[in-house]
């Protein structure tokens, strides 16, 4: 089925049929005319040498009666035997003409030249028998005869034996090219049929593998899909049109459990936005009363057990409240408001927000890349908070006494702002799957500082990416930027 190719269109196809079927017709039609010319040719030449074979046979019948009125005169004395011997003689003439006619090779005109001239011996002699008186005659008649029939007359015989011979070779010939013609014609014959039934042979199977297949796949496909089946897939095989009708059908389908799967995170987020700020609400009140009567207990006069209770307390409304407003802050929808900002200023922010946390874990922070001025168009206050939740996670992951990387390296249009600890790191890289938080590792997490990290690239067009180190682990927040954005400081 090379010759075909599975993955041609139908188009194609039809037009390989066509052209097939045409080729078959006039192939057929060719054998047919050329099986009828060569019988034609053999029945025409079968025909012209039975012909000169009959007119050769007419003049000898017709010499045989001349020498019959030569005879009749010098034995008989018929007066009319000279006149009688003409009319033969004009038959014989036109024998010799029509053989003549008839006559194609080289060969066959030499012979019938031949028999010609013996003939125009006999007459000789028979016109000088004519003219010699019935007594001469009577007297010379045996000496005539011997004349006659060992002289002229035996060379006719000889050149027409000569003739017949060269006729019967020729007729030998052409019959056994008709014998060849018989046993050909019927092969001949018999291939269209052949042909006709591999191609309907070849062209049903490449119908069945590259349309009736394919189409029953689809069928199956559409009804798995309207069934609500959307992670069904249709092969993609057969006619080029099946192909791209599958494509299409596959590509339909992986848009709408796309659109089935944001449907339903769209329906969640829209359910969680609508309840947490009223759980949030009503968590973060009593909180506030909780936290705030457990600081106007504390008294230095206070046992230290109860003061220790008293600080848990303190420390757990905290917590609870930053875990609300972390959650607070990834569910609400969010709308950057840019502003050009100095990227070595934003990580300044970050840092003094951090400073209490590296202090008490007496963590070190090294900067690399942030001698050079270089401001991008973003929201402060977003970006600030995804910072500042990085490095959180940083002075989390670090042992005390260690040291945390701020980066920022800028190519290709992006600038890349990354968080490393040298911490025991990561395994594998955490994905942000929606809308659910990540399990944290932390006594005090949320689970949703990458999340809502990534969640802050994505708004302005970047993403966030893993770099796993041996020790520790490099979180980067690329951002798309402008190169004239870009320079070096006055300290170079």
């Amino acid at each position: 089925m090379d010759f075909i190719g599975e993955a041609h269109s139908l188009k194609r196809l039809q037009l390989r049929y066509a052209v097939l079927y045409l080729a078959l017709l006039v192939f057929s039609g060719a054998m047919g005319v050329a099986g009828l010319h060569m019988w034609n040719l053999a029945s025409a030449e079968r025909d012209r040498l039975a012909f000169m074979s009959a007119g050769a046979l007419e003049m000898r019948g017709s010499l045989y009666r001349q020498i019959k009125e030569v005879f009749d005169h010098a034995f008989l004395g018929d007066v009319q035997a000279g006149a009688e011997f003409l009319e033969y003689a004009s038959a014989i003439d036109r024998q010799f003409n029509l053989v003549y006619a008839r006559a194609e090779s080289e060969r066959e005109r030499d012979v019938v030249d031949a028999l010609h001239a013996a003939y125009r011996g006999v007459r000789q002699q028979g016109e000088a028998m004519l003219r010699v008186s019935s007594e001469e005659a009577l007297a010379g008649g045996r000496s005539l005869d011997a004349q006659l029939e060992r002289g002229a007359f035996s060379d006719f015989e000889q050149r027409l034996s000569e003739f017949e011979r060269v006729l019967l070779q020729r007729r030998r010939d052409v019959d056994h090219r008709l014998g060849i013609l018989q046993k050909v014609v019927p092969i001949l014959l018999a291939l269209p049929l052949l042909l006709a039934t591999l191609i309907f042979i070849v062209f049903r199977r490449y119908l069945r593998v590259a349309v009736a297949e394919p189409l029953a796949a689809i069928m199956d496909a559409t009804r798995n899909i309207s069934f609500g089946r959307l992670q069904h897939r249709v092969p993609e095989t057969g006619a080029a049109e099946l192909i791209r009708l599958a494509c299409a059908i596959n590509s339909m389908a992986g848009a709408l459990q796309a659109s089935q799967e944001a449907l339903r995170v769209a329906e969640k987020q829209a359910t969680l936005s609508a309840l947490v700020p009223v759980v949030a609400h009503n968590i973060r009140n009593p909180l506030a009363s909780i936290r705030a009567t457990a600081q106007v207990m504390d008294a230095p006069f206070l046992p230290a057990d109860v003061r220790e209770g008293l600080a848990g307390i303190i420390a757990t409304t905290d917590r609870l409240d930053r875990w609300t407003y972390s959650l607070l802050s990834y569910l609400n929808p969010l709308q950057p408001k840019r502003t050009e900002v100095d990227v070595a200023s934003l990580f300044d922010t970050v840092t003094a927000l951090a400073r209490d946390r590296l202090d008490a874990r007496r963590l070190s922070l090294r900067r690399i890349g942030l001698g050079q001025t270089c401001t991008l168009d973003i929201d402060l206050h977003l970006v600030e908070q995804a910072l500042l939740g990085l490095l959180n996670n940083a002075i989390d992951a670090s042992p005390a006494d260690g040291v945390i990387e701020f980066r920022l390296v800028h190519a290709n249009g992006c600038a890349a702002l990354s968080v490393r600890d040298f911490g025991a790191g990561m395994v594998g890289s955490p994905v942000p799957r929606g809308l659910s938080p990540l399990v944290s590792t932390k006594v005090q997490g949320s689970g949703l500082g990458i999340p809502f990290a990534a969640k802050v690239c994505d708004v302005h067009g970047g993403r966030l990416e893993f770099i796993h180190h041996d020790p520790g682990t490099e979180v980067v927040m690329i951002m798309p930027m402008e190169e004239k954005n870009v320079g070096q400081s006055a300290d170079g």
